[in-house]
């Protein structure tokens, strides 16, 4: 019998060895189909199911609840053009809080971009990466903690502060079904919209992010020039390994002392500001991470 991952109630689901909370096969995306097998005879809560990863049949064991009879909301036929930004409403979260980080940082007196010179852009860019900082530990919104990191976070924060959107939630299928059909939902956390982790921001920028002004770039040297004329600029790389956690990182302007590293007059490797499992305001890597071996692909965006 077939099922699907309910978008209504989870945004990842874990598929996992035993029908128990532990070690985790996968994590199952919201409407990933999956064929019931059995199910567990003193749990029956717990089935067993099969689906496919990575165009691989995989087996194990998930809590039926956060499962739905039939077919995924269907998204094939739905026009996804002029599809509204969303976010969640401010609600005083602030850098030193650890939690609510779906919410946007709502303090007073934050840096913006706005318009200007390129030097004043480039300088803005600046001035909003040292106000958010989250090199500094007292900054608990974007500190790695408890097995967790917070990349997405900061990117969300960065990109709201230079006035482009980036998304931290998202509409869910079945909301992108209805917009497509005309209707527009109440924003609703958990039912209509879902938080977005690195590895979906990547798949979000290839789908969504040109309808909200985001270009492709070629090369970090591109990306750099950009971030150095003001631009705003952005690295995304997809987890090979759908339950890690992929990576997102701006690309910020050069600046006191800190220079990109270039061979032949091409950057290599560019200015990079993050949260992650390591935070820094301003660094350039010793390493092109996004080539590395356990990310399935990488993207390069840019927005004027």
């Amino acid at each position: 019998m077939l099922f699907h991952v309910d978008p209504k109630t989870t945004t990842l689901l874990n598929l996992r060895e035993e029908p128990k909370p532990g070690p985790i096969i996968a994590a199952m995306p919201q409407g990933t189909r999956v064929r019931k097998l059995n199910e567990h005879q003193s749990k029956p809560v717990w089935w067993q199911v099969e689906t496919s990863i990575s165009n691989e049949a995989v087996t194990g064991f998930t809590h039926s609840s956060f499962l739905v009879e039939g077919e995924p909301p269907v998204l094939a036929d739905v026009d996804l053009t002029g599809i509204p930004a969303v976010n969640l409403r401010k609600n005083g979260k602030i850098r030193s809080q650890n939690g609510g980080r779906a919410f946007p940082l709502d303090e007073r007196g934050m840096p913006s971009r706005g318009n200007g010179t390129i030097s004043q852009r480039a300088q803005a860019l600046i001035d909003i990466i040292n106000y958010l900082n989250p090199g500094k530990s007292s900054h608990r919104r974007y500190w790695p903690g408890g097995g967790k990191t917070f990349c997405n976070i900061y990117a969300y924060d960065y990109a709201m502060r230079c006035g482009v959107y980036l998304p931290r939630v998202w509409w869910k299928d079945s909301a992108l079904v209805s917009i497509g059909q005309g209707s527009v939902p109440d924003v609703l956390y958990g039912k209509t919209v879902r938080e977005l982790s690195a590895n979906m921001l990547h798949d979000w920028f290839g789908e969504f992010g040109p309808q909200f002004g985001w270009r492709r770039a070629l090369s970090v040297d591109e990306l750099q020039t950009a971030a150095n004329e003001g631009q705003v600029a952005i690295i995304v790389a997809k987890r090979a390994n759908a339950a890690r956690s992929g990576h997102i990182a701006a690309v910020v302007p050069e600046h006191g002392g800190i220079q990109a590293a270039r061979a032949n007059g091409q950057v290599t490797r560019p200015v990079e500001s993050q949260a992650g499992s390591t935070n820094y305001r301003a660094k350039v890597k010793s390493r092109r991470w996004w080539q590395a071996a356990q990310f399935q692909s990488f993207g390069f965006w840019r927005q004027r």
